[in-house]
């Protein structure tokens, strides 16, 4: 067994994927230089993808998880053995990282900290402004084929935050919140793991590679800090919706739930306009921001992860106030603009328009062409001039000219009156 297991537990929209696509750009030195072991798996098939390692958390916690079915974690059941392993076989530390984690309740926490018996466990949880990670969280869900509005999301905020800390720690359903209510989260694994051996991450949100930094300190891999490529470090994983373009997303997917399509096409199409419609525009607006009906709760809630995090004990690695929300200046995001919208939606009808459709452009056509379509044929196209041309009488009555009339003319007088 690994002398020392270092679970990262997220929250969601903290910066999570981020730290997870520096992490495997650096696993090798990390493990030579630092002890510390980042085990793959997706990699193994995928070198370039972003490792994390909830689907084998699934195959030992199965539908602990509300949106995972026994059938799916019975088939993740052989990840997370072969996760066991590497972690049985490592001397020094591993780091699991799997943000789904930060939903469990305790009895699960217990069942997974049990399967590391042997070794210290110590929990890492990175934070981040609320008046972010939420709005941040709806517009996920958006792409993900719901329809709710920001209005309608943050009042099922509000209901189910009012049901109180018991039933949040209990109720199966109310997960969103026993991940986001960073008080009862540090509260729930603290009393498992004890207080000494959580340390809590606040992502400042700027510059991009400090909460990297934070974070190796965090788990013992400060000398790796500078590791990763500067670009590596500086990216941003998740390209975020506007205002504007969740607007035009929410209405999309009203419209794809009542056309009868099938769960694959609906995600096939949203994800073609997202890729290739809105997240490659130059111009697209600022992210989601709290509704300015929600802004004084938000705050309110703010204050109170502040104030349980400084009674808790547990280790704090950024500072407290960065968890408090900023206002938005005037010219900040705010309601959604119709002409912002449209230009939205004409990224992404552009996106999956299907231009064979409307037939190829036309071909020019040459000169003779040309003259043969508007012409019409009864009419005679002269030819090239006669070497003797200038011999030859071009009047009527002239001498020697041809008494033939137009054949206009012939046709009209052989025609009966």
């Amino acid at each position: 067994m690994a002398a020392k297991v270092i679970l990262h537990i997220g929250q969601q929209k903290s910066g999570t994927t981020y730290l997870q696509d520096v992490l495997g750009h650096i696993a090798e030195p990390l493990a030579r230089e630092a002890g510390v072991l980042y085990p793959d798996s997706i990699r193994e098939v995928l070198p370039d993808a972003i490792e994390n390692h909830e689907r084998a958390t699934r195959g030992l916690l199965g539908d602990e998880y509300p949106w995972v079915s026994a059938d799916d974690a019975a088939g993740e059941r052989d990840k997370w053995l072969r996760l066991m392993e590497k972690v049985r076989a490592w001397p020094d530390t591993v780091l699991i990282s799997a943000e789904a984690l930060s939903v469990i309740r305790s009895a699960a926490v217990a069942r997974l900290l049990a399967e590391f018996d042997g070794a210290d466990v110590e929990i890492v949880i990175t934070t981040r402004r609320l008046d972010r990670s939420l709005p941040s969280l709806w517009q996920q869900h958006v792409r993900n084929g719901r329809h709710s509005t920001i209005e309608e999301y943050f009042a099922a905020l509000v209901e189910q935050r009012e049901r109180g800390p018991e039933a949040i720690e209990e109720e199966l359903d109310l997960h969103l919140w026993r991940a986001f209510g960073l008080g009862g989260l540090v509260r729930r694994w603290a009393a498992a793991a004890g207080p000494d051996r959580v340390r809590v991450v606040i992502n400042p949100g700027s510059p991009a590679d400090l909460l990297w930094r934070r974070f190796a300190a965090a788990v013992g891999a400060r000398r790796c800090a500078g590791r990763p490529s500067a670009d590596v470090r500086a990216r941003r994983t998740h390209g975020g919706l506007t205002s504007e373009e969740t607007e035009l997303m929410v209405a999309l997917n009203r419209r794809l739930e009542d056309s009868g399509w099938s769960t694959f096409e609906c995600r096939a199409l949203r994800e073609e306009i997202l890729l290739n419609g809105l997240l490659v525009r130059d111009e697209r607006g600022g992210p989601v921001a709290v509704p300015d009906s929600a802004r004084d709760l938000v705050a309110a809630w703010a204050e109170e992860d502040v104030a349980a995090l400084r009674r808790s004990g547990v280790e704090i690695v950024g500072r407290p106030r960065e968890l408090r929300p900023v206002p938005e200046p005037p010219d900040g995001p705010g309601l959604a603009s119709s002409e912002r919208v449209a230009e939205a939606a004409a990224a992404a009808i552009m996106a999956v328009a299907p231009r064979g459709r409307y037939g190829p452009e036309p071909r020019r056509k040459s000169l003779p062409a040309w003259i043969r379509t508007r012409v019409r044929p009864e009419q005679e196209i002269p030819g090239p001039p006669s070497p003797n041309a200038a011999a030859m009488p071009d009047a009527p009555g002239a001498p020697g000219a041809s008494d033939a009339r137009d054949p206009r003319e012939a046709r009209d007088a052989a025609s009966p009156q």
